[in-house]
């Protein structure tokens, strides 16, 4: 539990416990004790919404609940509201009259749209960290792009893309552009929520690693250009991947209901 002091107008954060509800409809993650006890709030909840979000807790198309919410939280209706207005704002619910928030469902289109800018702040970002070659930032580099070689060879998915993360960022942030990074983080959001979605991953870190390799190299020998060429075929192959998935994802879940349909009393 983390405590702040109160005279400081922030937040005491309670414990959070995992339960699955009967035939209510709730499910997921539930909190034992308000999260919010102190000013400003809706800035205060709005990471627990985002990440619920994005972690598939609210899937897409479905409605949230102000009710729940608010007695999870500890607030009232209106900072949920103004935390509903971000969320909206960054693409993650729509708010609908009469109804509320609703997570969105982006098509195949808007993921794509989604990975394009993506790819061009990611190239942008490794030809400026070429172009400038600061030894730190090259260390950290590949000090992680090591430990995920050592992830990959071992098979352990979670730590490969926990470190995968980690590499792209350090790039990201490396470039020493405080807007890149920010716009970067809210592209990151939808591209994460991706990943969960689909249960992405284990067919990525097979020919992830070389790639990988290739970027660093090109920025260790601070040739920008390639660096940023390496890192955009490198996400550019991520992203069809991630259109494969969902595909299959949808093939396999329409291959579900026919079965389902044929097993059906007349």
């Amino acid at each position: 539990m983390q405590r702040v002091n109160p005279s400081q107008g922030q937040v005491e954060f309670g414990a959070r416990q995992v339960r699955e509800s009967g035939g209510s409809g709730v499910r997921g993650t539930e909190r034992n004790s308000p999260v919010v006890r102190y000013a400003p709030m809706h800035d205060q909840i709005l990471p627990h919404l985002r990440r619920d979000i994005v972690e598939n807790r609210w899937k897409s198309g479905e409605r949230l609940s102000e009710p729940l919410l608010c007695r999870e939280f500890g607030v009232s209706r209106t900072p949920l509201r103004q935390a509903l207005k971000t969320l909206q704002a960054e693409g993650l619910v729509r708010l609908i009259p009469h109804v509320g928030a609703v997570v969105t469902d982006p098509d195949d289109a808007e993921v794509g749209e989604r990975m394009e800018i993506l790819i061009a702040l990611e190239q942008l970002a490794a030809t400026r960290v070429a172009e400038a070659g600061r030894p730190e930032v090259v260390r950290e580099i590949g000090r992680i792009q090591g430990e995920m070689d050592d992830a990959a060879d071992t098979g352990d998915a979670a730590r490969y893309y926990a470190l995968n993360d980690q590499f792209h960022l350090a790039i990201v942030r490396g470039a020493g552009n405080r807007s890149l990074v920010d716009l970067h983080e809210q592209v990151m959001w939808h591209v994460h929520r991706e990943r969960h979605r689909v249960n992405f991953g284990a067919s990525v870190a097979a020919d992830g690693a070389s790639s990988h390799t290739d970027v660093l190299s090109a920025i260790t020998q601070r040739k920008p250009e390639a660096a940023g060429l390496a890192m955009r075929r490198h996400l550019e192959h991520v992203g069809r991947l991630m259109l494969l998935h969902r595909q299959a994802q949808r093939g396999g879940a329409a291959a579900r209901g026919r079965r389902a349909a044929v097993r059906a009393p007349a």
